[in-house]
């Protein structure tokens, strides 16, 4: 790990600017804003790096139960739905609160999945469209309800899972859709409640702060999920920020910071293909960090040829050698 400001110096030393003894003030000059820029340009792309170690972690999610109305005798919850309304009523119900916001429901009276925006209080839900069908009264339609709970909030941070889509969930066997199949695969099915086997990941939450995972079938019990992902570098707009960088590949991230600065680019679009193709060939780099050397060919004169003949010519012994050491193509090694 590394401070920023010691950072930012040493790239400005590069580039002959002058030093920065802060990067907390509203009075930046152009030069200062556009390397803080290149740099947070850079680290944001430093997440593409195939599981890059130091940005790894891992956290858990809790899968909410599904509920169903309780039909005890005389205090069943049933409910009440009145057509063009968004508000619904259940009778006999009295534990509604705000954690119910996000879920879905279905009432046994309408093939419609509505989601719950609001509880404006503890028999009462708000949906996110109003009820379109046939008006309904608890006493002589005894209408039900599935609650349950499919999407969930991702951690702030969250860039990809470490190791693929496939590893994600695999340890519990629930296997990765692309958005597309798993809208198809959930269109038209109401509420189907189980353990989950398939998952996406597409949207955001209502504060647009983190994205959301989707489970089908729509989760039957509550249960706890670890993961394990790949974080977005924290944006750097301080003097102490950590950046998050081993010290073997710290010269490779500058250079990246310093081809952006000279080369000036006024296109966006080119600075970015351009960062990706130095982020692909340190990729590759790292992937095979040994030089790889050539298999040895044995020519005419060269020292191999000269010591196996010496060593030959004290046994005394007479070895036709033919061409074998004047084939560039031959590769073996006695």
């Amino acid at each position: 790990m590394h401070i920023a400001l010691d950072i930012i110096n040493e790239i400005e030393d590069r580039l002959g600017w002058p030093q920065s003894e802060t990067v907390e003030t509203p009075t930046l000059t152009s030069e200062q804003r556009k390397l803080i820029r290149l740099l947070n340009r850079v680290l944001s792309m430093w997440t593409g790096l195939d599981d890059w170690p130091l940005l790894r972690t891992e956290t858990e999610l809790v899968t909410l139960a599904t509920e169903t109305s309780d039909l005890t005798s005389g205090t069943e919850q049933y409910v009440t739905a009145t057509q063009n309304s968004d508000v619904i009523e259940i009778a006999n119900m009295t534990t509604l609160d705000e954690t119910y916001i996000g879920r879905a429901i279905v009432v046994s009276a309408s093939e419609y999945v509505f989601r719950i925006i609001d509880v404006p209080s503890t028999s009462t839900l708000q949906l996110n469209r109003a009820w379109v069908d046939t008006s309904i009264v608890a006493a002589t339609d005894e209408a039900t309800f599935t609650i349950a709970m499919d999407r969930y909030v991702l951690a702030d941070d969250f860039d990809r899972p470490t190791g693929g889509m496939k590893a994600f969930f695999a340890p519990y066997n629930i296997h990765p859709l692309s958005p597309e199949k798993f809208a198809r695969r959930r269109e038209g099915r109401g509420i189907t409640s189980g353990e989950p086997q398939f998952y996406t990941v597409y949207g955001m939450n209502d504060g647009e702060t983190a994205e959301l995972v989707h489970f089908d079938p729509y989760p039957e019990n509550a249960r706890l999920l670890n993961y394990s992902y790949q974080k977005e570098h924290k944006k750097i707009d301080s003097d102490n920020d950590k950046i998050f960088i081993q010290d073997r590949y710290m010269e490779a991230f500058i250079e990246m910071v310093l081809q952006l600065a000279l080369r000036d680019y006024e296109d966006d679009a080119k600075s970015q293909a351009t960062l990706a193709d130095m982020i692909r060939i340190f990729n590759q780099q790292r992937a095979n960090p040994n030089v790889t050397e050539g298999p040895l060919v044995m020519r005419p004169r060269n020292q191999t040829r000269i010591d196996i003949r010496a060593a030959a010519d004290m046994t005394g012994l007479n070895i036709d050698w033919k061409s074998h050491f004047d084939n560039v193509d031959n590769t073996g090694i006695f």
